[in-house]
């Protein structure tokens, strides 16, 4: 979140509903096979544009570098702006919006999985499930497969027969286990899994650490540095639209998942700093710090 941010500003709630609509006829051009990249580029200035957008540097960060030639920058946008979503108010107007935009993602789905060929192709799904409020389970099951990388054709074609299907939750489920049990045996960073686990991590979490989330981070400050696990509710992120923007900012999110309850998070991060878990003291969520690498 900007050093400056302005609570009166957001705090208005048609300031709200309107960056909302922006974000979600953004989503809806991302959300086709063939993204049509002069419909983006006018969106993408219009958020730029919006005065409440200056106030989330990451949300900013990622809408400033989409590019129609970057399916990567894509898939981050419609992380961000699937999180904007949720922590903005709305109104009657963004509600009509987030009903009609619904319906877009809604046709785009069939082709999207047609096209499937690789796992960026599965991440921007991940996102586009996570937009649909009757598809959230879908999402999750998706996500924690992509999660793991593997490029085999055969876990591809197969997840793409299972998101065709009426019993698609089920068939994802058995993907998924199947997944983590060959990971298991050696196909993620079995170093890396060794040190979460040696750090108290369990296994089912240590193994949804991607390559990505580790970029510049050292074996080192894996063993050394302060290693959290947060549970919260999906509501803070209205009751405290910063908490996001301040997790970005202090810590390494190395992964995220559902939690045991329902509309619950759990969030595995390495400190950047010796702060420890105080930084979450002015929130409502739970907290575990796990213990030094021996």
């Amino acid at each position: 979140m900007s050093s400056d941010f302005d609570f009166g500003e957001f705090l208005d709630e048609s300031n709200q509903s309107e960056l909302m609509i922006l974000c979600l006829d953004l989503f809806g051009v991302l959300s086709k096979f063939q993204v049509d990249l002069n419909k983006l580029e006018t969106a993408k200035v219009e958020i730029l544009n919006n005065q409440i957008t200056k106030n989330f540097e990451g949300f900013r960060s990622a809408i400033s570098n989409l590019s129609g030639g970057d399916k990567s920058s894509q898939i981050n946008s419609m992380k961000h702006i699937n999180l904007m979503v949720d922590t903005l108010v709305g109104d009657s107007k963004s509600t009509e919006k987030f009903t009609k935009i619904g319906t877009v993602v809604n046709e785009s789905i069939d082709e999207l999985i047609k096209g499937i060929d690789s796992q960026s192709d599965l991440s921007k799904l991940v996102q586009v499930y996570n937009f649909l409020p009757n598809k959230k389970e879908i999402a999750i099951l998706l996500g924690r497969i992509t999660d793991y990388e593997r490029q085999e054709n055969e876990i591809i074609e197969n997840v793409k027969a299972a998101l065709l299907r009426d019993d698609t939750e089920v068939l994802l489920s058995k993907i998924l286990g199947d997944v983590a049990e060959k990971s298991a045996s050696g196909f993620i960073s079995a170093n890396i899994t060794d040190i979460l686990q040696k750090r108290g991590v369990d296994f089912h979490i240590a193994a949804l650490v991607t390559k990505e989330s580790l970029e510049n981070l050292s074996d080192e400050q894996l063993k050394t540095s302060v290693l959290l696990m947060v549970n919260f509710s999906e509501d803070i992120f209205t009751s405290n639209p910063e908490f996001l923007e301040n997790i970005q900012s202090d810590t390494h999110v190395l992964t995220s998942t559902s939690g045991l309850d329902k509309d619950t998070f759990d969030m595995l991060l390495l400190l950047k700093n010796e702060r420890r878990g105080d930084m979450f003291d002015k929130y409502p969520v739970k907290v575990k710090e796990y213990r030094v690498f021996k």
